[in-house]
């Protein structure tokens, strides 16, 4: 028997060796007939395996995951100038070693001296585990009986609670988004922006490079730097190999006014976040207003990402509270720098924290197996596990790959509703109908490893109405039996099973 697993070892090994040198040898016949020089092609190909040897080795030197790691080496083994190439763009680490010199107040976490800790007996609460290991994990400060949450639902609440909150504001504003628009919504916004300049408020934008670039009107930009709105831009992307920031994102939606309101959540300032996009129409989403002492938390956030951006300090005054809303809040937020993977591990101990019942909305499903593994074990623990989908997705790849993980989840006993032929871009976990996270973060990879994002994690009277919130929207909504699931085509197998296989790259 061992005999006959050597032999098949060694021909799948043979086949696999034999098939890398076709390929090989058909990529390099290929540049030679374009370089027209043996010499070049060989100065060329060996700078490029020389590369390809040095970065399969920085890979397996990774503490991380195989399944993580197998897909580059794979890619640069097959072919080890586009290997390269894309490696550089899309695979690279978050350099943080200059920012010991540049950036120190990141580097060293100083931010968090901002947070305030206040005497909590979390023992006394039957969640206060989740809260806890916030506070011990993040270094964020847990708020108790002095933060007002409100849930927003979608952009046709959100934008007038948002613009009514503006007009009222007398010293200061902080905005940030992943994208910003010029359109109908976008101009009310940022002419409102505009107009408290000019009237002598302290006004801060923030919009992410990738995400906002290409929808912004530069004369109207200019125009709003002249009112004396001061805009900062998160990592303005160029593909160089000098650039190893390409890759990641600020996904952050957040917003101050006065020290005294904030506002977390899905949506960004764009006209399809209002219902106003061909495509979609409707666009389901989920915001959350505060007011109280959490938001410092909030305005940390934004403080940190403004001296990312312009290595300056702000410093403004915070209203502290003195009414009593019952209940705990904290903001977690997590980025490639120096908070990789915190909400993720937040979300793992909520998971994990779950006796009775486990809702999930999210727009974009990829399942890293510590998720999975969570889910699993919850759901085989008696947890009623709820999700929720798009049933009309904005990229048809993450869709697909979304899809390729319902039938393992199915077979755990996890119900699945796709909401009936619209996108959901809500973010939402909530544990027990008691604790709750509305922010920014999707469950997958780019979300928990390279994008800057922001949640709010909240135990208060708010989680009722999102409860409600989310019954309602599963009674728009579709669920996808296990039964039917598997008499699907065997094409969309096959489209699923593809997606899938590269999902821990997207």
């Amino acid at each position: 028997m061992k005999r006959t697993f050597v032999i098949v070892a060694l021909g799948v090994v043979g086949i696999f060796v034999y098939t890398i040198t076709i390929l090989q040898y058909t990529y390099l016949t290929s540049l030679a007939s374009i370089l027209h020089s043996k010499v070049a092609l060989y100065i060329l190909t060996g700078f490029f395996w020389f590369f390809a040897l040095l970065i399969v080795i920085r890979i397996l030197l990774k503490p991380s995951y195989a399944y993580n790691k197998s897909y580059w080496i794979l890619i640069i083994v097959l072919n080890p100038i586009l290997g390269v190439f894309l490696y550089f763009l899309f695979a690279r680490d978050f350099q943080t070693r200059r920012f010991w010199n540049t950036r120190p107040l990141i580097a060293n976490k100083a931010f968090l001296g901002l947070e305030e800790v206040y005497p909590i007996d979390f023992d006394m609460y039957e969640y206060g585990e989740v809260f806890k290991f916030i506070r011990k994990t993040t270094g964020r400060a847990i708020y108790k009986d002095d933060t007002y949450v409100e849930i927003l639902n979608n952009g046709d609440v959100f934008f007038p609670k948002l613009i009514q909150e503006l007009e009222k504001a007398k010293d200061y504003i902080f905005m940030e988004f992943y994208i910003v628009k010029n359109d109908r919504i976008g101009k009310r916004v940022l002419d409102i922006l505009k107009h408290k300049a000019e009237e002598g408020l302290d006004v801060y934008l923030i919009y992410d490079h990738f995400g906002s670039n290409k929808h912004l009107n530069r004369r109207y930009m200019v125009s709003l730097k002249k009112s004396g709105v001061k805009i900062g831009v998160f990592d303005p992307q160029s593909i160089s190999i000098f650039n190893s920031n390409v890759n990641f994102r600020n996904h952050r939606k957040a917003i101050v006014i006065d020290g005294e309101y904030g506002f977390v959540g899905g949506m960004n300032l764009a006209d399809e976040y209002n219902h106003d996009d061909p495509k979609f129409k409707f666009w389901r989403d989920t915001h959350v207003f505060i007011k109280g002492n959490g938001v410092t938390s909030i305005q940390n956030v934004f403080v940190k990402d403004w001296y990312y951006i312009t290595g300056n300090v702000l410093d403004k005054p915070l209203l502290k509270n003195k009414e009593n809303f019952p209940g705990y809040f904290s903001v977690i937020e997590s980025g490639p720098d120096f908070e990789n993977g915190l909400i993720k591990d937040v979300y793992l101990k909520m998971l994990a924290s779950a006796k009775k019942s486990v809702k999930i909305v999210t727009p974009y499903l990829i399942l890293e197996p510590e998720i999975l593994s969570a889910i699993k074990i919850a759901a085989k623990s008696g947890v009623k596990i709820d999700l929720l989908v798009p049933g009309k997705h904005d990229y048809f790849t993450v869709g697909y790959a979304t899809q390729s993980y319902y039938e393992q989840l199915l077979n755990f006993g996890v119900r699945i509703f796709e909401y009936k032929n619209t996108f959901v871009h809500s973010k939402i976990l909530i544990i027990d109908n008691k604790v709750a996270s509305v922010g920014s973060v999707n469950i997958d990879p780019r979300s928990f490893h390279l994008n800057f994002e922001v949640t709010t994690i909240f135990e208060n009277s708010s989680v009722n109405y999102l409860v409600d919130s989310f019954k309602d929207d599963l009674s728009k909504s579709k669920e996808v039996t296990l039964e039917e699931w598997k008499k699907r085509g065997i094409l969309s197998k096959i489209i699923q099973g593809w997606f899938n296989l590269f999902s821990p790259m997207f």
